[in-house]
């Protein structure tokens, strides 16, 4: 008969694991937590973008935000093309194009702050973007951003445009603010970044039309940095696009779900011709499933220690 293993060894060896697991769900969850902000992306590949755009109770296509303060703007109804065109040209003008005092700082930025330093300086996309949305916001209209980033999204780099739901078409309307253009698709009609995406993919740029109203002569001479086309097609960052549901803390305020700012997600990588998005948004993933798993290991073998049987 083989001899029973003591039961000190078995409590030594199930003690040890016990410690070993929950020392990596520690570092797992450590890691996830600093990098809570990419775990709460959630990728989709193209073919299932519209998912996006459709929005559901786990993936929404929007989310309520309250602005952090305000700024007078024109209520042109952006569901007609006249008023639409209307908002993006004062949103223009609201900005100097020369460079009379320096570029917008945001160290200490607050919304009050903010609307001093893009109202006197040429705004970057990003803060047209932003004006749009509260335009959109101020009408009752959802509204969103979207990133088309270099691979791994570096910072600083890449351009901002935005989507407002149009109740009217019933349809996502995609615009670039800092340009005053309107992407139009097949027919000329108003079209969404997904179509864009897609029309890319297929090498069909020809079928995107960037309308830039009485501002076309004035962007393609460089008056905002380069044109839209050279952003969507010329510099490939359609290749790595990222829908962006939230905006920072100090321009909006979002209601808290179960404890989170907002909904669990925050906004997806879309995959357009393989990954090319920050590796981050895996691991986080990866390192939160590691935790639990670990986790559980630990408390099992602290189970079983304590249960463990002992010998006569």
């Amino acid at each position: 008969m083989v001899p029973s293993r003591p039961r000190s060894n078995r409590c030594y060896y199930f003690s040890l694991l016990a410690f070993v697991a929950f020392a990596l769900s520690f570092s797992c969850g450590v890691y996830t937590f600093e990098n809570r902000y990419f775990l709460r992306f959630i990728p989709l590949t193209l073919k299932f973008a519209n998912a996006a755009n459709e929005g559901s109770w786990l993936l929404p296509s929007s989310q309520i935000a309250k602005p952090m303060g305000s700024l007078e703007i024109p209520k042109n109804d952006l569901t007609t093309e006249a008023g639409l065109r209307d908002a993006l040209n004062f949103i223009q003008e609201l900005s100097p194009t020369k460079n009379v005092n320096g570029m917008p700082n945001y160290d200490g930025i607050t919304f009050n702050k903010w609307v001093d330093e893009v109202t006197n300086k040429p705004f970057f996309c990003t803060d047209a973007t932003q004006l749009f949305i509260l335009t959109a916001w101020q009408q009752g209209l959802a509204a969103r951003e979207w990133h088309i980033l270099p691979p791994q999204w570096p910072p600083g780099q890449g351009h901002s445009v935005a989507e407002f739901y149009n109740p009217v078409t019933r349809r996502w309307q995609l615009v670039d603010a800092q340009h005053a253009a309107i992407i139009r698709g097949p027919n000329n009609q108003i079209t969404d970044m997904i179509n864009v995406l897609e029309s890319y993919r297929d090498s069909r740029e020809d079928q995107i039309k960037v309308d830039y109203g009485p501002y076309r002569e004035a962007i393609l001479s460089g008056s905002r940095g380069p044109s839209v086309e050279s952003y969507f097609f010329e510099n490939g960052l359609l290749s790595t696009p990222v829908l962006q549901l939230r905006q920072a803390t100090w321009f909006a305020s979002v209601p808290r779900i179960f404890g989170l700012s907002g909904h669990f997600v925050i906004g997806y990588p879309i995959v357009v011709d393989g990954w090319t998005h920050d590796n981050r948004v895996w691991i986080s993933k990866i390192t939160a499933a590691l935790a639990i798993i670990f986790l559980v290991i630990s408390i099992a073998a602290l189970w079983a220690r304590v249960t463990s049987p002992k010998l006569n």
